[in-house]
């Protein structure tokens, strides 16, 4: 068996940030960064408990340059980095699931901590055939095309929901539950870190009830920015072949969500 894990650190335990800023430039990056650590680590023990021959961490954190990987399960390989042209490096059809640590919840989450999609400064919506869709979905449907099921997730209360709302089947462990975008009830990092290695290994013990989420073909997708000036520079610099829908929302047509990549 052989699994991917994509961490993101937002939705890591005691992780809310500070107000007005990204996660990154906040005064608790650094343990945000740890925790996140070593929540993966307890997914990949997890993992490898139930069998895994193979598991690859991929660093999701804005530029991908945030896990301590000297920390990390030394069994594991890291993808780090950014400007792949996939959303997920090196994944096929051979891998038997995909895990998401530290998720958060989309753009507009009422008391979603650190709820954005991609980039709080820059996307207000992302639709895929009409459907608003956050970065659970969205690299769920990834993971998908090639027939990989979303099996375990975590993050806040609203993270575990919005999962759960399209892929009822996989486990999830909430981290704590926001009473706003920086301010949140948590639960103590350990008890966390315990309850992840548990439900990991339950994923994996249910692995043929897991269904692998996918958006009908072919994938109309349109971003609605925040500014106009951020659409159009998105249109010049980025998003060649996009059209324009409005003063602030591109569209563009795929033949499927391969080649989706934020």
């Amino acid at each position: 068996m052989k699994f991917m894990i994509s961490v993101d650190c937002e939705g890591a335990a005691c992780v809310t940030g500070s107000p007005g800023k990204n996660l990154s430039d906040s005064t608790d990056f650094t343990f945000a960064c740890r925790q996140a650590t070593f929540e993966t680590n307890s997914c990949i023990k997890g993992l490898f408990d139930s069998g895994a021959k193979e598991v690859y961490v991929k660093d999701s954190h804005g530029q991908g340059r945030n896990l301590l990987y000297e920390k990390l399960d030394k069994r594991c390989r890291i993808i780090s980095g950014q400007d792949f042209d996939q959303r997920f490096p090196v994944l096929d059809s051979s891998f038997t699931g995909l895990l998401m640590i530290g998720y958060h919840s989309m753009e507009g989450t009422k008391n979603g901590v650190l709820a954005h999609t991609y980039s709080s400064e820059t996307y207000k919506n992302i639709k895929v055939n009409s459907i608003i869709s956050g970065e659970i979905l969205l690299d769920a449907s990834v993971a998908g095309e090639y027939h990989v099921p979303l099996i375990f997730l975590s993050g806040d209360s609203k993270t575990c929901e919005e999962g759960l709302d399209k892929m009822p089947w996989i486990e999830t462990v909430s981290t704590k539950t926001g009473y706003g975008r920086n301010s949140a009830v948590n639960r103590h990092p350990y008890s966390v870190r315990e309850e992840i290695y548990t439900k990991t290994v339950s994923a994996v013990k249910n692995i043929k009830e897991m269904k692998p989420f996918r958006f009908e073909s072919p994938a109309e997708i349109e971003i609605e920015f925040k500014t106009v000036f951020k659409t159009l520079k998105s249109l010049l610099k980025k998003r060649r072949g996009w059209k324009l829908k409005g003063f602030k929302i591109i569209g563009k047509t795929f033949p499927d969500m391969k080649s989706w990549n934020c």
